[in-house]
């Protein structure tokens, strides 16, 4: 990936997601989506869960419990 010569779509990396300073946030080739874009069905009751306890937070005035990485996602491509 590091030459070009193969195009990376990465639902799953290690670690997960990758430090920051991974180079593969900077690699014009490389996609990285969120591992539960690969959701087959049975864990999204989780991420239910996850976001009603975010919107909790919200509504309550405190801060969330899983803030976005806003500098990350402005790294990222999302097709």
């Amino acid at each position: 990936m590091r030459t070009g010569r193969i195009d990376a779509v990465l639902d799953v990396t290690g670690p997960e997601p990758p430090d920051p300073g991974s180079e593969l946030w900077t690699l014009d080739n490389v996609v990285l989506t969120p591992h539960p874009a690969g959701s087959l069905g049975g864990e999204l009751h989780r991420v239910g869960d996850a976001v009603a306890d975010e919107v909790e937070h919200f509504a309550a005035g405190r801060p969330f419990a899983h803030p976005e990485d806003l500098a990350a996602s402005a790294r990222t491509r999302v097709w």
